[in-house]
Formats: C-alpha cells, structure tokens, sequence
C-alpha cells in the first residue's frame, strides 16, 4: 500500500498552501514484491488541483493521469470553473471509468483531490477525500475541514498511516513543531526507517500555494535526484528545480 498524507500550511497571514505527499512504492500483496519508482501524487499544469492516492495500485494511477492530461487540456472543465464544480467533474469521470471495469481486480482504494478558489491573499483552499469500497462497491466523498491557525497534516492514511502518526504523537513540543518543515521531515523519516513494509522508495510531492497553478516537487533523496518517485540523472540544469527532502519552506 503506502504512507501518503495531505498536509495545510499556515503562515501569519493564514493558509498559504496546500499539499499531498507519499512514498513511492507499489507492492503486490507482499513488501518482497514490489517497485520503488511508483507515482503516486498528480498535478496539474494549468489548474490549482492536485491529488494523490492509495489502495489499489493499479485504476487509480492510471485514470488520475488521464484525469490531469483531461485537466491540463482544457476540456473536463471550464477555467473559471469553482473548487467544488471541478471535484465534481472530476469525481463522476473517476466513476464513470470504474464502471467500464469487469471483473477486474480493482481493490479499495483513497484518493485525495486538493484544490483551490481564487487566488491570491483571498483565496480558499479546498480537500477532498474519496474512498471506494469494493466490498461494498460504493463510494465515501468527504470534504475534509481546513480550519487551522497553524500548519498541520490534514489527513494520514496508507498501511504506514499509524507509524506516521505514531512519530507526529512523539514529536517534542516547540516552535519548530507546527510547521511543514516538521511534518513532512516526520514523514520523510518514517519512509527511510522503513516502519512500514509497504512503505518505500524517495518521497514525492504535489502543491498548491495562494498564486499559479499546482506543481510538482522534486527531492533530493539520499544525495540522489527524484520527481515523481523516478530518479533523474544528475544535470546541472536540474539543481534550480529540486527541493531537497527536508520539504516546504512555507509555514
């Protein structure tokens, strides 16, 4: 499965950026079988939507990548399209393409849409968390509350979610403890001690802040480049786009 969270970061002027960040591997059944290199976090170019998912390795990959390319070309919704018209357009392409599964092994999975209104000191963010049930074969849509006056992780979930939120419990006190530094190095550091088996390879990051589009993040990873969960050569053009893996400097 995976360690995958979205996390709200606050500065003295209120929320300022909104992300979602996992590991990168994709196991089958077992942590012996398995690819580190999996992505598992989405963005888009032209619109303030990010997402990321866990679960069922498979579906959603795949048609969160149709979904941004739909995104990015302008024809699942409208520019001026609100937070909320754009979850639901994009909820009911994700549902619509898992009924054209049959008997496909498609099991439970998360997937997180994250989302802004506007843009500038005015602007809101938004974040969705949709759950499918296959036991069940129904969908859970929950819009997850953002009212925060410091930066913290909004939701933790995957198999390495109660490690991750093992180490956030134990974190001591301090300035440095409700900022997204923090957060994501806690994050950071439950993936490299390996407390979760289903749980591995570099880090990976999606964002939204209060101006632009979404973005990718890449990371320097145990002195090696990734984006997206792929690692890179090493390029000198590259050094000015990676972010080292301490994470945001924002909050």
């Amino acid at each position: 499965m995976t360690t995958i969270a979205s996390e709200l970061s606050v500065d003295a002027r209120g929320p300022c950026a909104l992300y979602i960040a996992s590991d990168s591997r994709i196991t089958w059944k077992k942590h012996e079988h398995r690819w580190d290199s999996g992505q598992k976090t989405f963005a888009s170019s032209n619109s303030p939507d990010i997402f990321g998912y866990c679960g069922s390795a498979f579906f959603p990959t795949q048609i969160l990548n149709q979904v941004t390319r739909q995104i990015d070309s302008g024809i699942l919704f409208n520019s001026d399209a609100s937070a909320r018209e754009r979850h639901g357009r994009w909820l009911t392409t994700v549902k619509q393409s898992l009924k054209n599964s049959h008997d496909a092994l498609i099991e439970d999975f998360i997937i997180l849409h994250g989302a802004r209104d506007g843009h500038g000191m005015k602007c809101q963010f938004l974040l969705w968390k949709s759950t499918w049930s296959a036991e069940k074969g129904k969908w859970f849509d929950t819009e997850i509350d953002l009212n925060s006056e410091h930066s913290r992780f909004l939701t933790i979930s995957g198999t390495g979610g109660k490690h991750l939120e093992t180490r956030m419990k134990s974190s001591p006190p301090g300035k440095d403890a409700a900022t997204s530094c923090h957060a994501f190095q806690t994050l950071f550091n439950s993936i490299d001690a390996g407390d979760d088996k289903l749980s591995g390879g570099a880090p990976q990051m999606v964002g939204i802040y209060r101006e632009k589009p979404a973005q990718h993040f890449g990371v320097i990873w145990k002195d090696r480049r990734y984006f997206c969960g792929s690692e890179l050569e090493t390029m000198r053009a590259l050094n000015g786009a990676m972010r080292n893996s301490n994470g945001p400097t924002e909050g």
